[in-house]
């Protein structure tokens, strides 16, 4: 973890308060102030000031008209300044948000109003490293890290999260997720992860809660760090509660999996395709030596193997979220409750037309 802080701290990052005339573009659509290049997210958000079709802007790039699309955006930008300047209004604020590159060139990666909360990578990652004692800090872990500057997500584990229940190795910890460009909500959450597999999903619990957030309006830093070292003094105990739970759904026997996860991904909006991975990685759940027959864990546990399948780690992160959501109805619902809710949603599959499923298994 302490690399990770170091990483982190060592960057180079800024932000401006911008109008519209500093956001003109040369016919290379950088920035004609300061020369900056402008990410893909950076430009996205450049054009949605602009009242150009988004179809209109990806295929003027993709064919290169770079200097014809340069020449709509300035022309759009003096027009809103000057409805602005008509109207009385005051001087739009930008906040415009910057980093460099390996090579030192600067980068604009994202435009928000003044009203966006800029809590970076840096400041969330160390306020949790703050919440764990001296020795968790210096030995922890990150797992499965993905960071390109502007969105950072990772597991994080230290002694004493290693647990073996029901003759299964798991580990437990924390999920960690933000963006410096509004992309992603701020989360800290507990989190679970199978040693067999390598699959993991994340527990939602009040406590969690009390730590996502959008990047808007003002962020209290003292109560999120409050709230942040509530929750991660209290994963390892939450996640070994939904650990128990997770392990209990083993008893719940099913019939018709692909029915139900269906059903399931429906309810979820996720796309066909993420049904589909959810239906193979079922598949290959069922083929482990420890999962003998159809139940809520080897459900469950298809759709964390599905997650494994995204190269996004933003859509892991979904889908793994999804799963912790699914192993109770509620964060500390008894086994009983628990298999009423897989009857309930087995009687809604049941109801599914044959269209409708062939629809995902051809």
């Amino acid at each position: 973890m302490t690399e990770l802080l170091d990483k982190l701290s060592n960057e180079r990052k800024f932000d401006q308060i911008l109008t519209y005339g500093d956001l003109k573009v040369d016919d290379d659509c950088r920035l004609m102030a300061g020369g900056a290049t402008f990410t893909k997210r950076g430009f996205n958000s450049l054009c949605r000031l602009t009242s150009m079709p988004t179809q209109m802007v990806d295929w003027l790039a993709r064919k290169d008209y770079k200097t014809e699309l340069a020449r709509f955006i300035n022309a759009e930008l003096i027009g809103l300044a000057f409805d602005d300047e008509q109207n009385n209004r005051p001087r739009k604020r930008i906040f415009a948000r910057f980093r460099e590159d390996r090579s030192g060139n600067q980068l604009c990666r994202a435009l928000f109003s003044d009203r966006y909360a800029a809590v970076d990578a840096n400041v969330l990652v160390a306020v949790v490293a703050d919440a764990l004692t001296a020795s968790e800090r210096e030995q922890a872990r990150v797992h499965r890290l993905s960071y390109d500057g502007d969105e950072l997500l990772c597991n994080l584990v230290w002694p004493g999260c290693d647990r073996q229940v029901g003759g299964e190795s798991y580990q437990v910890g924390i999920a960690i997720q933000t963006s410096e460009i509004g992309t992603l909500r701020m989360q800290v959450q507990p989190w679970i992860g199978r040693l067999v597999c390598s699959n993991g999903l994340i527990v939602c619990t009040p406590t969690g809660q009390a730590v996502s957030k959008r990047h808007v309006g003002k962020i209290d830093l003292t109560q999120l760090a409050a709230d942040i070292r509530a929750t991660v003094g209290s994963a390892l105990a939450q996640a070994d509660r939904a650990l128990v739970q997770l392990e209990a759904g083993r008893k719940v026997d099913l019939t018709d999996a692909d029915r139900i996860i269906i059903q399931l991904g429906r309810e979820h909006r996720l796309t066909t395709e993420q049904v589909k991975g959810w239906l193979r990685g079922h598949d290959a759940t069922l083929s482990e030596p420890t999962v003998d027959r159809v139940s809520a864990f080897s459900i469950i546990n298809g759709l964390t193997r599905s997650a494994q399948e995204s190269e996004l780690a933003s859509e892991r992160t979904q889908l793994e979220a999804l799963a912790g959501r699914l192993v109770a109805p509620r964060f500390d619902g008894l086994f009983e409750e628990i298999a009423a809710e897989w009857a309930r949603v087995r009687t809604r599959a049941s109801m599914l037309s044959d269209e409708v499923v062939d629809s995902y298994l051809n």
